[in-house]
């Protein structure tokens, strides 16, 4: 483990992946589900506020800047026209799934169900994007996720105790970031 106010140091690096992906939003060479994005950039925010609620102090600055970027990526597919990915009819029955998620986080007043009906949301939210990497891998930007992915790792082993509202999203966004990486690196023939 390293010192908790390494968080912070991980949320920067994360969100210079971040920067990577906007940069190649806007010269058109990622192209963004916007379902996704519109989801990520909100999810993170909402947890944010709950783990803000439970005293979680500088690895919820992590959760924040996970929220930051996307809408600004979502912002900049509106900006160039070769940024912009189709959404298909089961991303907009994901959009459904996941805001009814958000919904459930809404009537309950445990943060920590609220965390997980958060994750669970942010799960369904990227279900689009992972299967556009997995299918068109070179409509995402592979450096961008791997950037992100040692940022949030690098804030993932600053966790001081692993506990529910302090290390699930971390991990949960470190993991996605890697597998994102990982299929986006993919360049079939």
């Amino acid at each position: 483990m390293i010192p908790a106010s390494w968080a912070l140091l991980g949320a920067l690096i994360g969100s210079a992946g971040g920067v990577v992906y906007l940069v190649d939003t806007v010269r058109g060479r990622a192209r963004p589900n916007r379902v996704t994005w519109l989801l990520w950039g909100l999810f993170p925010l909402v947890i944010f506020a709950a783990q803000r609620a439970q005293g979680v102090a500088e690895l919820s600055w992590t959760t924040a800047s996970a929220g930051l970027l996307p809408l600004l990526v979502l912002a900049a597919s509106f900006a160039n026209p070769r940024a912009y990915w189709k959404s298909a009819p089961r991303d907009v029955l994901l959009l459904g799934a996941a805001l009814a998620g958000m919904a459930l986080w809404a009537v309950t007043d445990q943060p920590n169900l609220a965390l997980l009906f958060a994750l669970t949301a942010d799960i369904l939210a990227s279900l689009p994007t992972l299967h556009k990497a997995w299918r068109e891998p070179r409509s995402e930007s592979w450096p961008a996720y791997a950037v992100s992915a040692l940022g949030f790792g690098i804030s993932l082993l600053a966790v001081p105790e692993p506990t529910l509202e302090s290390a699930a999203f971390v991990a949960y966004i470190f993991l996605l970031n890697a597998t994102l990486a990982l299929l986006a690196a993919r360049r079939p023939a």
